[in-house]
């Protein structure tokens, strides 16, 4: 698997490439942090939800399900915040 980089693309790839499995939490967990290093933006914002979306599919923390959530409205991208809403009606 790559290594992480630090632009949006990179770490957009780095989202994309992860798969979802518990051994790869500290993954996306890393990918979080750095993603809040950058600029706020819609695609930052919407990146950051798919991160803490698939977090809490791994996890079931309702912190990471609450914070995705957030920046799925925040970042106003339809597909993301259909995302969230499918993975409250499971909670």
């Amino acid at each position: 698997m790559r290594g992480l980089g630090e632009t949006l693309k990179d770490l957009a790839r780095a989202l994309r490439e992860t798969p979802l499995e518990a051994a790869q939490v500290n993954r996306l967990q890393q990918v979080a942090r750095l993603l809040h290093r950058l600029p706020p933006s819609r695609e930052r914002d919407g990146l950051l939800a798919v991160a803490y979306l698939r977090l809490y599919s791994l996890t079931g923390r309702e912190e990471h399900y609450l914070r995705g959530y957030s920046y799925a409205r925040t970042a106003r991208l339809e597909p993301v915040r259909l995302l969230a809403e499918r993975l409250s009606e499971g909670r």
